[in-house]
């Protein structure tokens, strides 16, 4: 493979992802700020080579034995990991260009990808969509990082402002004050949970006009629209969307919308029939135990859906089996939050160090193909089973809930011609003026979490209630 080959697709805290021109595949590739980078500091070459892989081994068992029996094989695409012969074929020079602006901050080291790294996860390319036929119209694909979608109930370990405003909105209050980001976010996680379609689609609204790292539009797998792009009013995206939608002009026509706003509302009601999507195929591998948390009733204060009103005694749902139901089901089963787990994590940091062998049968940190962790997650939710529950189980349960919080929604959108036998595509929504779209839906960067990352989330999670209560009262 030769240099000019690669293209830069996204970036994490611990993998750079780039596209393959040549054999259409996505590769991930370890970081310096890889989540285990301590353990390589006393290996040679090769034997940072072996921890690297390894490393990635588990990221591959764990989408495996444990992400994809909870979420579905419809929505998990399992990585291969694969050697790359004779090494990375690029230098940082090459794709340090192509890197979002927050990413090469002076905490960022000269080196992004790990020296030592000799494989990647590799992937097809989800900006386009999964299986079917091929087809040459344009595809858009929307990436969609949903982020924590409900509040814990306030209890004597959990502030009340946790119960009151969702994390995404509190930490919007940080973000504002380190100027991570130009504009504050009006979106609310809450509200794409909730079931009821208006505040779905305020939602996406607002992801739309802020971005951020929460959003990002492509056209065949090159961004259009995302945190260093103009916002939908900017005629580049609206020919982009019309081009690969095939929306015809009555359609578009309707008292008080231009064109332009129209067909980002006719583009933001597709997204949203994706995400509600059901896949048809029967789910063998979801558990038995398994219990679906039913649509989002709760309701964040910093929510743009409080000015609006809205039928408080009015039930909603979102389909059972959709993408967004079960992301939300796998949060929720951490029912203690950072504020309930961090006491169990320090009484397991002493257990371990006085007893070492206790580290290891835990899994905590891998291997992730015991079926421990299916099991953790399958336990009840009623408070005197938490009270009796194992520690590590719990811990299990908060892990699996912040790898979902993070993850990423890859919705690919296709239009299909007329022609096209309706069997041969899989998936599609018909538009009002006929056009038919093809779609896929995946769940992505769904990583393990390190055992010992619950430090930085207490900290982090202290210092955004902190700057949200200091804010309040300096509005009140």
């Amino acid at each position: 493979m030769e240099a000019d080959e690669w293209k830069f697709r996204g970036e994490g805290n611990a993998f750079l992802v780039l596209t393959n021109t040549r054999d259409g595949m996505v590769y991930r590739f370890a970081k310096t700020k890889h989540w285990r980078k301590g353990l390589l500091s006393k290996c040679n070459k090769n034997e940072k080579n072996e921890v690297i892989h390894e490393e990635m081994k588990l990221v591959v068992d764990y989408m495996k034995n444990v992400m994809r029996p909870l979420l579905g094989c419809a929505f998990v695409e399992l990585p291969v990991l694969k050697d790359i012969a004779g090494g990375l074929p690029f230098s940082e020079s090459e794709i340090k260009g192509f890197r979002p602006a927050q990413r090469k901050g002076q905490h960022v080291k000269p080196c992004t990808i790990h020296p030592a790294t000799l494989s990647a996860l590799v992937m097809p390319d989800l900006c386009f969509v999964r299986g079917g036929p091929a087809f040459t119209s344009p595809t858009i694909s929307v990436e969609i990082k949903p982020k924590k979608a409900f509040m814990h109930v306030h209890s004597t370990d959990t502030p009340e402002e946790k119960s009151l405003v969702c994390k995404f909105c509190m930490h919007q209050r940080l973000k504002a004050k380190t100027k991570q980001w130009s504009e504050t976010s009006k979106y609310c996680p809450l509200d794409l949970f909730s079931g009821n379609r208006r505040r779905m689609k305020q939602a996406l609204i607002a992801l739309a006009h802020t971005p951020q790292n929460n959003l990002r539009i492509c056209q065949d797998g090159e961004e259009v629209h995302g945190a260093c792009r103009d916002g939908f009013q900017g005629g580049e995206l609206c020919c982009v969307l019309q081009e690969a939608l095939g929306v015809t002009s009555p359609v578009l026509r309707h008292n008080g919308y231009s064109k332009s706003d129209m067909l980002v509302q006719v583009f933001l009601d597709l997204i949203l029939e994706t995400l509600l999507y059901v896949p048809d195929q029967p789910d063998v591998t979801r558990s038995q135990a398994w219990s679906p948390r039913p649509a989002n009733v709760q309701s964040c204060q910093n929510s743009l859906s409080q000015s609006e009103s809205f039928k408080q005694d009015e039930v909603y749902s979102i389909p059972e089996g959709c993408v967004l139901e079960r992301i939300l089901s796998i949060q929720s089963r951490d029912r203690l939050d950072i504020d309930g787990i961090y006491p169990i994590y320090t009484d397991l940091v002493n257990q371990f160090k006085q007893s070492p062998g206790s580290s290891i049968t835990s899994n905590l940190d891998g291997p992730y193909d015991q079926g421990d962790w299916l099991a953790a997650m399958s336990q009840d939710g009623c408070d005197l089973i938490i009270e009796q529950e194992n520690p590590v189980n719990k811990v299990k349960q908060f892990f699996v809930s912040k790898t979902v919080q993070d993850c990423s929604i890859m919705v690919a959108l296709q239009k299909v011609p007329a022609s096209c036998n309706e069997k041969e595509v899989g998936p599609c929504v018909t538009l009002d003026g006929g056009q038919r779209v093809r779609f896929s839906v995946t769940v992505v960067d769904l990583d393990p979490k390190p055992f010992c990352k619950i430090e930085t989330y207490h900290n982090q999670d202290e210092e955004i209630v902190n700057e949200y209560r200091e804010t309040s009262r300096d509005v009140q």
